[in-house]
């Protein structure tokens, strides 16, 4: 079950990185920019969420 955790944690990080990246990119548009805005703040709190499951249930494997 962790396994699978870490895995769900490691997307949602990834999409949220790339969920940034588009964000960022709207912010220079002016009719997108509070889009862009909103984009932002879900893919930070996202990315929040992703990484902290992702390390919360992270093994080393030969530590039990």
């Amino acid at each position: 079950m962790e396994d699978t955790l870490v895995t769900i944690g490691i997307i949602l990080a990834i999409i949220s990185i790339i969920a940034f990246a588009i964000g960022f990119i709207m912010l220079f548009f002016e009719n997108q920019r509070k889009l862009g805005l909103k984009i932002l703040l879900f893919s930070v709190i996202g990315f929040v969420i992703g990484f902290g499951t992702c390390v919360a249930n992270f093994s080393l494997g030969g530590m039990h």
